[in-house]
């Protein structure tokens, strides 16, 4: 299921570098030149899953207000991690169904969907 995973978060790489087209590996090697995006399933190439953003801070969390809700098709509990790229957001809308994960672009600003992908890995 892991390798699986691994391949179907790839392949939403893949996707979002092809209609970004500009995700460059020396893009994916800085992350920190540009924080506001998510090139990688880990955040970076040493898998540091760590966001360089001050933005948001113990002082003023409180003051958070929810700005949009995307719903998934699925009913069972899953687990993705999203990519960002340009104001794109990647993810998938849920576990595989007969071998197909579903791939969908999110405008990262209001949720607003561009398009879905019917993707089945090759394994």
């Amino acid at each position: 299921m892991r390798r699986a995973l691994v391949a179907v978060l790839a392949a939403a790489a893949s996707v979002a570098a092809l209609h970004a087209q500009n995700v460059t590996f020396d893009r994916l090697q800085h992350p920190e030149k540009e924080p506001q995006n998510w090139l990688s399933y880990s955040q970076n190439l040493f898998n540091q899953r760590f966001s360089p953003l001050t933005q948001i801070t113990p002082a003023n969390a409180k003051n958070l207000e929810l700005q949009w809700v995307w719903q998934s098709k699925s009913l069972e509990k899953f687990e993705a991690t999203a990519l960002v790229v340009d104001g794109v957001l990647y993810t998938l809308q849920g576990p595989p169904q007969q071998g197909v994960y579903e791939i969908i672009a999110l405008d990262a600003t209001t949720g607003r969907p561009f398009w879905t992908l019917d993707y089945r890995p090759a394994l």
